[in-house]
C-alpha cells in the first residue's frame, strides 16, 4: 500500500513537473541561443521536471503532494510576466537585428509594442493564475488540524472534538 501511494505521489509530482516546465518555457526559450537542439534546455527541463516530482513523491500525504505541486506550478506561473519580457526582448532583438537599414526604426517600434502587449497579457494570467495556484498550494500544504468547540450551556464547560471523533477535550468556561 505505501508503495502505491508513493506510486500515486510521484504521478502527481510527474503532472505538476511538466504544467512547471510548461510555464517556465519561455524564459527558458530565452537563453537557449544554442537552438532547438540544445542539450541546455533539455537539461533544465529534466532537472525541473525531476526536482518537482521529487518534491511531491516523498510528501507525507497526497494532499500535501497536491500542495506541493501547486506551489512550484504557482511560482512558476507568478513567474510568467518576466519570463514573457525575457522572451520579448529576445525576439525585438531579432526582428530588429534582421530588420534592413532603412526599416530599423519601424522594427523597433513594432517589436516593442508587441513585446509590451504580450507581457501585459502574461501579466494579467499570471498574476492572477500565480495567486490561485499559490493560495490552494498553501491550503493543501499547510491545512492544520481540524477542531470543533463545542460549549455546554448546563455545566458551563467548553469541549473540543476533533472531527473525526477520536479525541474529545473539556475545558472550563473563558473568563470575561
Amino acid at each position: 500500500m505505501k508503495f502505491f501511494r508513493f506510486l500515486v505521489r510521484l504521478i502527481i509530482g510527474f503532472a505538476f513537473g511538466i504544467a512547471t516546465m510548461l510555464a517556465l518555457s519561455p524564459a527558458l526559450a530565452s537563453f537557449a541561443s544554442g537552438g532547438p537542439d540544445s542539450g541546455l534546455a533539455t537539461g533544465i527541463t529534466l532537472i525541473v521536471i525531476a526536482a518537482v516530482s521529487c518534491l511531491c513523491a516523498f510528501a507525507p500525504t497526497i494532499r500535501r503532494a497536491f500542495g506541493r505541486g501547486f506551489l512550484a506550478l504557482g511560482a512558476a506561473v507568478f513567474f510568467l510576466p518576466l519570463s514573457a519580457m525575457l522572451i520579448s526582448g529576445a525576439a525585438f532583438n531579432e526582428v530588429v537585428g534582421t530588420a534592413p537599414d532603412t526599416d530599423k526604426g519601424m522594427a523597433a517600434v513594432g517589436a516593442g509594442l508587441a513585446g509590451g502587449a504580450i507581457t501585459a497579457a502574461a501579466a494579467i494570467i499570471g498574476f492572477i493564475l500565480g495567486v490561485i495556484f499559490l493560495i490552494t498550494g498553501l491550503v493543501l500544504s499547510l491545512g492544520g488540524r481540524r477542531e470543533v468547540v463545542i460549549y455546554d450551556q448546563e455545566r458551563g464547560r467548553r469541549g473540543s472534538a476533533d472531527t473525526s471523533g477520536a479525541t474529545v477535550r473539556i475545558e472550563p468556561p473563558a473568563m470575561r
